[in-house]
């Protein structure tokens, strides 16, 4: 049986078990920048919450699809928002009110 990422729901090879959650290689920088900002923030980590809200903001049905946002943008947009607390969704809101 395939095991899967708890953060990006991709097949998992040699990934990391942390807290719980099964993390892929991809995913293990995402999760442990956000762990280290609750650290930081002296709140509790728990990781498999992490991952799982990762994979919420990731694959929310019923909302919008962007497609084709090149890599190495989404990569950083995603550092940015844990960096700064915020979620995906609050950054392209803020994106969007800065737009509008």
């Amino acid at each position: 049986m395939t095991k899967l990422c708890d953060a990006c729901g991709k097949p998992v090879v040699g990934g990391v078990s942390m807290g719980g959650a099964l993390i892929c290689r991809d995913c293990n920088a995402d999760v442990t920048a956000k762990m280290d900002l609750l650290r930081s923030q002296g709140k509790p980590v728990n990781v498999i919450h992490i991952a799982k809200k990762i994979y919420r903001e990731t694959h929310s049905a019923g909302n919008y699809l962007l497609r084709d946002i090149p890599d190495d943008l989404w990569q950083r947009a995603k550092h940015r928002a844990v960096d700064d607390g915020d979620s995906l969704r609050d950054l392209l809101l803020k994106a969007l009110h800065a737009y509008l």
